[in-house]
């Protein structure tokens, strides 16, 4: 073989080892694991990839934590991303007792806590989100910031006993049966590829606490909300749907820095119908937050 060949090969060898080591250092690495929340209950969690601040995502009622599985491809490149199975969803335990909106919290807590988090962004979509407020209330010198996805739109907002009966009775039939017509203003795009992830989801699964943890997330609308936003040190951005309008002033009276980001034409699920741009708002939120992490 002539010499220069044999040159030109070994070097061709080299760099495409050289690459495929890079593009393996790339991935971010996948750790699955629990903790264990302050009423005994397992809570389990995925950590990808590296970097700070940690991003710890937390879904909504009815479901689980692959919900943010795009947001995880995305984001885990440059932080860690951790996803957590609230209690009675996904692989966590259902033996709890307290399906409070407290309760919830700890478990983000027992998650935060077990992987010695100090620098973290919270983000809470649907129900996720009164609990990430109630998870930060304990972890004041550990939080960033706090993103709320497509919630408390109006805190001012009452529920009355029959609406919250009425909703429970909708949101339980729903994830009973779903069918797109009952699933429509949870997205409003790609819904034929969206209904098929939600039944997927809903498939054979143990709704233990889920009407329990329903009655006690309306209790908390109701009764808690303003004093737990009184209490959170750390600012706030929501990622809001543009229906219903947010009306940012009322949040302002407690929180003054308070931004909503608004994606419009979407459902409530807005990281389902509008992926990039969820990507994109909730990025400039993570730097908005370390800007101010650095001022203060």
């Amino acid at each position: 073989m002539n010499h220069n060949l044999k040159i030109f090969l070994l070097s061709l060898c080299i760099l495409l080892l050289i690459v495929v080591c890079a593009k393996k250092k790339e991935e971010p690495s996948i750790i699955v694991d629990n903790a264990i929340s302050s009423d005994g209950v397992s809570i389990m969690y995925e950590v990808r990839g590296k970097g700070e601040p940690a991003l710890v995502f937390v879904h909504g009622w009815g479901n689980r934590r692959s919900i943010w599985d795009t947001q995880v491809a995305h984001f885990s490149q440059k932080h860690k991303v951790v996803t957590i199975d609230l209690a009675g969803f996904g692989e966590s335990g259902n033996d709890r007792k307290m399906w409070t909106m407290e309760s919830f919290g700890d478990d983000v807590v027992a998650v935060v806590n077990k992987l010695s988090l100090k620098n973290v962004i919270l983000i809470g979509f649907s129900m996720g989100a009164p609990v990430v407020l109630e998870a930060a209330k304990q972890l004041p010198e550990h939080i960033t910031g706090v993103v709320l996805v497509d919630e408390l739109h109006d805190i001012k907002k009452v529920f009355s006993q029959e609406e919250i009966n009425n909703l429970i009775l909708y949101l339980m039939d729903a994830v009973t049966e779903p069918t797109i017509e009952k699933l429509e203003p949870f997205f409003k795009k790609n819904r034929e590829e969206s209904f098929k992830r939600v039944t997927t989801m809903m498939k054979d699964v143990s709704k233990v606490g889920w009407s329990e943890c329903l009655k006690d997330y309306f209790r908390w609308r109701n009764e808690d909300c303003v004093d737990s936003l009184k209490k959170i040190q750390a600012p706030l951005i929501s990622i809001n749907s543009d229906q219903p309008p947010t009306h940012v002033e009322a949040f302002k009276k407690y929180v003054p820095s308070f931004e909503a980001k608004i994606i419009p034409g979407v459902g409530h699920v807005v990281f389902w119908d509008a992926p990039n741009e969820f990507n994109r708002l909730l990025a400039e939120a993570v730097l908005e937050f370390i800007q101010m992490s650095k001022s203060r």
